[in-house]
Formats: structure tokens, C-alpha cells, sequence
């Protein structure tokens, strides 16, 4: 599947992502969509997707989790929540946290090289995940401090454990480089949140802010002028809100913006066209983009 810039309309647009109550523990939970591919299928079909010289491929996983490739072969994960893990360690809070999105790829199942988290936060660092991972498959693990106990705790090898700073690049593969960039926390469980910006040897750059609160002067501290900004939209639990993360995008030009952290828990979601509205109201230029669950997006600068 080949992406364009023209009015695309997508079928995660026309999703709910508000069919849950997440007080309601009595009824069962929903899924957002249905699961489309069985998770080796999914995977094997990742695996073997063929990217242009001149582009790169994203799948979205939901929440904040994107699969990266170019026309290497390397593949990149950032942030898989890949369980409903959250659902059981939160269970005594006053709301749900459940997963409404399927799981796209078992833990088992999942064939990368290189597994990066922004932080520890359990739906981005889910120790579920990381234990359940195939440890024999020579697979990379990047991440600031804390991610890097959640690693050790997890079973990785040190020798597979990389810790990235804010400001730190380290290279992965033989031409992409990772470069760790400021976030700030959102809660005090975690203070060494990070985005990540990645550059291809195509030249394309792709950032992910992670989860992020807002300080006015928190656009100044981020990569700019990148090609794809995934940024978190959701507002909840001290997140950008749509308004928040709009001032941002426009601040930093991106060419194309998507929008994540909307959709996988039932008591934390937010609005992708709240967003994309919001953009408007900004001004900023960037293109919006939705991307859906089970199909790759192929971005080229041409």
C-alpha cells in the first residue's frame, strides 16, 4: 500500500474509540476493530514487505507503538504494548485501563532488531512484553534509564542493552542513527523521559515525542523540520491534549504529523479529528495523517 498527500480517507477515521465505559466493570469489553491477521501472519507479512530506496514504511500498533522499516530490511519497534498487562497491575484503581485494540503481534511472535522504549511507563516499557520476547533472536534494546531496569529485570542481556540520553545518537544497523530527545515527565514515577528521533540513510526522519507534559518553553528543546512527527494527542494523565500538541507541530514543521495515544485503553482516549482541527486553528502547514491498524504506510519525500 502506497500513502499519497492527497485527502486520504482512512478507515480508522470512521472508528469509536469512546465504545467503552471505563467505570462499567461489568460489561465486556469491545474491540475497536476486529483482529484481521493472525500475529505470525502479521509479522511474516512485516517482515517481507519490500520498501523503496527512496522511502520508508511505518505500521502503527496502537497507543504509541510504531514498526519502522527502510529499504535495509532493519526493523525498528518503538514502545510495543503488545498484552493487556495494564488491565491486571492497575486493577484497583476506580477505572479500567483495558486494551480495546487487538493484539496485533504476540510477544512470542515478534521479529525485530532493534526494540526501543521512551520510557518505562508499563504500556510503553510492559515488562509482560519484554519477558515474553524470543531472547535468542538477536535483537538490540535502547532506552533511557529506567527502561534500561526494565530490561534487566526482563531477562535482556546486558549486551543487548543500550542507554540513551536526551541529546545522545547512537547508530543502528549500519546507516540509521537513533537520537534520543527531551520530553518531559508526566508523573513522578518516571523523570528521564524521552522522544526518539530516527534518520534513515535515505535521509528521511521520523519522531516520536513519546509521552510528553507541556512547558511553554518545551517546543525550543525539539528535533525540527523533520518529515513525520508522531506526537501524543490524548491529554490524559498530564499528555499533550489535542490543543497542546497542535502549538507544538506547528512550532517545530513537521511535513506530515500523526497523531497516537488515542485509542488503545478504554479510560484514556482522545480525539483524532479534535486534532487535526486543532492544527487548523493553529495554522500550522503540516499534513495530517491517521494511519490504520494492519496496513503498512509508505512515506517518500517525492
Amino acid at each position: 500500500m502506497t500513502e499519497t498527500l492527497e485527502n486520504r480517507t482512512s478507515s480508522a477515521e470512521r472508528l469509536i474509540f469512546t465504545r467503552n465505559d471505563p467505570f462499567d466493570r461489568n460489561a465486556p469489553i469491545q474491540l475497536v476493530l476486529p483482529q484481521l491477521l493472525t500475529s505470525r501472519a502479521y509479522m511474516r507479512s512485516i517482515r517481507e514487505y519490500a520498501v523503496p530506496a527512496d522511502a520508508i514504511a511505518v505500521w502503527f500498533l496502537g497507543q504509541n507503538g510504531f514498526l519502522l522499516k527502510d529499504v535495509s530490511g532493519l526493523l525498528v519497534g518503538i514502545d510495543l504494548y503488545l498484552t493487556d498487562s495494564c488491565a491486571a497491575r492497575f486493577a484497583h484503581l476506580p477505572f479500567r485501563v483495558n486494551r480495546q485494540l487487538p493484539i496485533f503481534i504476540e510477544p512470542e511472535h515478534l521479529d525485530i532488531d532493534v526494540f526501543i522504549t521512551t520510557h518505562s511507563h508499563d504500556d510503553h516499557a510492559d515488562p509482560e512484553t519484554i519477558r515474553r520476547l524470543d531472547k535468542s533472536k538477536k535483537m538490540s534494546f535502547l532506552g533511557p534509564f529506567d527502561s534500561i531496569r526494565v530490561y534487566r529485570e526482563c531477562g535482556v542481556p546486558e549486551s543487548c542493552r543500550s542507554l540513551l540520553h536526551p541529546g545522545e545518537t547512537v547508530r543502528i544497523g549500519a546507516t540509521t542513527t537513533v537520537q534520543a530527545t527531551f520530553a518531559l515527565p508526566t508523573d513522578a514515577t518516571d523523570l528521564n523521559h524521552t522522544g526518539m528521533l530516527l534518520e534513515f540513510a535515505n535521509g528521511i526522519r521520523f519522531y516520536n515525542s513519546g509521552d510528553t507534559a507541556y512547558a511553554e518553553r518545551l517546543m525550543a528543546l525539539l528535533p525540527a523540520d523533520v518529515d513525520v512527527c508522531a506526537i501524543c494527542i490524548n491529554g490524559g494523565f498530564h499528555n499533550l491534549s489535542a490543543t497542546q500538541a497542535a502549538a507544538i507541530v506547528k512550532a517545530i514543521r513537521p511535513r506530515i504529523v500523526i497523531p497516537c495515544h488515542y485509542d488503545m485503553m478504554v479510560c484514556n482516549t482522545g480525539s483524532p479529528e479534535m486534532f487535526r482541527a486543532a492544527l487548523a486553528i493553529a495554522g500550522s502547514d503540516a499534513h495530517f495523517v491517521q494511519l490504520n491498524y494492519y496496513e503498512p504506510w509508505l512515506y517518500s519525500r517525492t
